[in-house]
């Protein structure tokens, strides 16, 4: 995704849902940080569904990815300016998300 950005040698190259488990991964070994990943997660998934709707190896990867997803689009830098301070999550929380999806993906199983 970054060109000569050594961080990104095993990024994959085909456009999909590799590419966000790789986010995933990444970031909850620490080699990017959560203000990389809240800034380009998003922006990566967009651009998978714009080739079309994700294929999910299984419901389990799905469900991760998606929890993953959903935290950064309700991620906010200080929650206590927003409406419903309660309904968003600061970035630590985020990358708790983060490292419990990679864990997740770790152990998801295909469905047959």
């Amino acid at each position: 995704m970054r060109p000569g950005d050594p961080r990104f040698a095993t990024f994959p190259t085909v456009t999909g849902v590799d590419q966000l488990k790789w986010y995933i991964q990444q970031t909850a070994q620490g080699v990017l940080s959560i203000q990389e990943f809240i800034a380009e997660f998003r922006l990566l998934h967009e651009a998978i569904e714009r080739q079309g709707a994700p294929s999910y190896a299984s419901y389990e990867e799905g469900r991760l990815i998606w929890d993953v997803l959903w935290a950064v689009e309700f991620c906010s830098q200080d929650i206590t300016k927003e409406e419903n301070p309660e309904d968003w999550y600061i970035p630590e929380e985020v990358l708790m998300i983060v490292r419990k999806a990679a864990e997740g993906l770790k152990t998801s199983q295909p469905t047959e």
